[in-house]
């Protein structure tokens, strides 16, 4: 049994049994805790601070060889960078000389500082190997873009005279996306409602309106009919290259055969001539003899949002006006 302990009262003159304070009980107790936590985070900073794991030496070697390699590799990627935006310029330029349009972006550029790390940001194991990866896309990029240019991009004269003369102008003046109303290929007749190959596309206009030359060329053929069948009064466009277009269905024609015409010539007006159900220009592009969906000729003036929304009205299955 534990001994008891006593001490001397001074005021009973006597010896009393010593109690056990709840105060000095809570005190030694908070004392031993402050102790102990102490003791723990000594323990915890000098493991991080003096302690190095094999894990850790790796990792701070890895950084200490980041932190002098990174300005190489961030002058590799700006490098590859201004490669890839002049490559992109070319080819805007190019766009723009061929279409008379500047090209729609669609996406971001490249800035070249993606990924790429400060000498404060955390290392990761295998960080050298991905932006050594990403700087191999990059080039390789770049090099595929050149060799493209290189290799379709050379144009020679009789080239560009093709180029030039290509059908690319929309047929009516003031040309809206919303004014194709039916595409090319299987349609409905509006008259036996029947399904049938819709050799060309129907675009819809105020009756007056001006219907011009998509490209320049000379005048083939002007025809001029009182039926309420066929194409009623209509023009068709030399173009060379085999490019033939031919404007159907108008009211006034403002031009004669063998006429040499500009793009965008007014060759007359919208009309509802022939077998048509409401004004509207049926126009039609055939090379070398064979008609074709005119709708990949319908760029110019065009950005990449608007031409998909004619591609997609384009290929709606609807009724013809013709």
């Amino acid at each position: 049994m534990p001994k008891k302990k006593y001490y001397y009262d001074q005021k009973t003159l006597r010896f009393e049994r010593k109690k056990i304070s709840v105060t000095k009980v809570v005190s030694y107790g908070f004392g031993y805790l402050s102790f102990g936590v102490l003791f723990f985070v000594g323990l915890l900073v000098l493991q991080n601070y003096v302690v190095e794991t094999p894990l850790e030496a790796k990792l701070r070697q890895e950084n200490n060889a980041l932190q002098t390699h990174k300005e190489i590799l961030n002058d590799r990627l700006q490098t590859a960078s201004v490669q890839l935006a002049t490559l992109q310029n070319k080819d805007n330029e190019l766009y723009k000389k061929i279409f008379e349009i500047p090209r729609s972006e669609t996406s971001a550029s490249f800035t070249g500082n993606e990924e790429i790390l400060t000498a404060s940001s955390p290392v990761f194991m295998g960080w050298t190997e991905r932006l050594t990866s990403k700087f191999v896309t990059i080039a390789k990029k770049a090099q595929s873009s050149n060799d493209f240019f290189r290799l379709t991009t050379s144009v020679s004269k009789s080239d560009w005279n093709k180029l030039q003369s290509t059908p690319v102008l929309q047929p009516v003046e003031s040309f809206d996306v919303s004014q194709l109303v039916s595409g090319y290929g299987i349609r409905i007749n509006p008259f036996h409602k029947g399904k049938y190959h819709h050799d060309g596309v129907d675009i819809a206009a105020p009756r007056g309106a001006s219907v011009v030359a998509a490209g320049p060329g000379k005048v083939l053929s002007v025809k001029k009919s009182d039926l309420l069948a066929g194409f009623g009064n209509y023009v068709e466009v030399d173009h060379g290259y085999g490019y033939v277009t031919r404007y159907a269905h108008m009211d006034d024609i403002s031009v004669r055969v063998g006429e040499k015409v500009l793009k965008g010539f007014k060759l007359g007006t919208v009309g509802s001539s022939g077998g048509s159900i409401a004004p509207h220009v049926h126009y039609e592009v055939s090379i070398s003899g064979t008609n074709v969906d005119p709708l990949q000729y319908l760029v110019q003036g065009l950005n990449s949002d608007a031409y998909a929304k004619l591609f997609i009205a384009s290929k709606k299955i609807n009724q013809s006006l013709d």
